[in-house]
């Protein structure tokens, strides 16, 4: 597989963590999604429990599936412009901002999108405020339902947790960067809610990975990201 990405770096500032990746591109332009020809046209998760279904929309790689009955997993999913000549799963030019649609189980755009993911290697969960509410609480998935009461994060994303081996279960985000390895995992138990701002509709949402088949391709600063991994499921 051709890589496209350099080892993540780390910047701590007084009052936060900040975190801060160096991304080899081989446009250093990113590819703006918009302008690309986006159809509307929803994947339909596979019946069968374990299937999968690649995704459809313009500019989106990745496959769907089906985990249980109403409950899916994206899985490689990333956004970008020119196929990669080695491994066509893949993009040559993996945008800076990834965007999904829940109502069609597929890749969005800017202007149409229920979450995205920016920010250092792609990793930072931002739901679309202008219509979500996103909220975190310390439950496995499986046990989270419509009636789960979380905590509220204003901001409407979820990033870094922490830089130590346990994670904070205090804090919004939800993967852990190493220092001594470079590589990021995912802090559990911690599941997400999203929470529609005039509907009330609610799903439940949980990041597992930003590799490449949810597995580091070196045990010290692995370069096959960002490819999102995440679960969710339909509460009411």
């Amino acid at each position: 597989m051709k890589i496209k990405f350099t080892t993540l770096s780390i910047a701590l500032s007084i009052a936060t963590i900040g975190m801060t990746a160096s991304c080899k591109k081989d446009n250093a332009l990113a590819p703006n999604l918009e302008e690309q020809s986006f159809s509307k046209r929803a994947v339909t998760p596979p019946s069968t429990i374990g299937g999968t279904v690649n995704f459809t929309a313009a500019g989106t790689k990745g496959y769907l599936k089906t985990i249980a009955t109403g409950t899916y997993g994206a899985r490689n999913f990333h956004q970008g412009t020119v196929a990669d000549q080695v491994d066509t799963t893949q993009w040559k030019n993996p945008a800076s901002t990834y965007y999904y649609d829940l109502i069609n189980n597929d890749g969005g755009t800017s202007s149409s999108y229920d979450f995205q993911f920016s920010g250092t290697a792609n990793a930072s969960l931002t739901v679309n405020t202008a219509k979500y509410n996103l909220y975190y609480v310390n439950t496995a998935f499986d046990a989270v339902t419509a009636v789960t009461v979380g905590t509220l994060i204003s901001t409407g994303t979820a990033g870094s947790n922490s830089l130590n081996g346990t994670g904070n279960p205090t804090s919004a985000g939800w993967y852990i960067y190493n220092l001594s390895n470079h590589i990021m995992s995912s802090y559990s138990p911690r599941t997400y809610i999203v929470e529609n701002k005039t509907t009330k509709t609610k799903w439940k949402l949980r990041l597992n990975s930003v590799y490449k088949d949810e597995t580091p391709n070196a045990s010290v600063a692995a370069t096959n990201f960002p490819f999102m991994s995440f679960d969710y499921k339909k509460l009411n």
